[in-house]
């Protein structure tokens, strides 16, 4: 237990680095293409059919393609962390702005509000509880994934760590790490969902 106890703030440090990090490009791209998409209906019907197809597949089907193109370490890790998060948040964040009142919208069109204006006035406002319930949906599958993907060749991380405790059979020190693991998930959703509330409190008063 000493072992485990001696890499593990070290691990999770790392761990929690790469998955927020590849989060937050994860949702901002999602956020991003998603206001494309419900802006321009040729973009729509473009790229949905695309986006469809590839959030359907395992991210880890794509591994060997991945080494072949990107090697083994960081880059690796954080575009199967990337393909995890980022269709999946563009169909969700299409949702989102799909939720707000057209007639909201129309008014501020007919006021002179362009699509910058829609989106820094009204969409973000509005939408931001729910951007937030989108963010911990991705940090979810992005905390859930990292541990497969930190066994693509990187030597640091919680899931590098279980391979290696896997290898030395160390199964108290794998228990450890998946309690910690699981605490940790439970800890950011509960402060994801208490951001949220607060949010929609000032927002909407409810």
């Amino acid at each position: 237990m000493g072992t485990a106890l001696n890499y593990l703030l070290e691990d999770l440090a790392i761990s929690c680095a790469r998955v927020f990090t590849w989060t937050l490009l994860s949702f901002a791209g999602g956020i991003g293409i998603a206001w494309l998409c419900f802006t321009r209906t040729a973009i729509y019907n473009i790229l949905m059919p695309l986006v469809n197809f590839l959030r359907h597949i395992s991210p880890f089907c794509w591994i060997p393609i991945i080494i072949l193109v990107a090697g083994i370490g960081e880059w690796p890790v954080g575009i199967v962390l990337l393909f995890s998060m980022l269709f999946n948040a563009i169909v969700i964040g299409i949702g989102i702005f799909s939720a707000v009142h057209r007639d909201i919208l129309d008014t501020a069109s007919l006021d002179g509000a362009g699509r910058s204006e829609s989106l820094r006035y009204i969409l973000i406002p509005l939408c931001l509880p729910e951007f937030i319930n989108l963010f911990r949906v991705l940090w979810s599958v992005g905390w859930t994934a990292i541990i497969a993907a930190e066994m693509l060749g990187v030597r640091s991380g919680l899931g590098y760590r279980l391979l290696d405790f896997r290898y030395l059979l160390l199964y108290k020190e794998m228990l450890l790490y998946i309690v910690v693991i699981g605490g940790i998930g439970v800890a950011a959703d509960l402060l994801l969902v208490r951001i949220q509330e607060r949010l929609r409190l000032r927002i909407f008063g409810k």
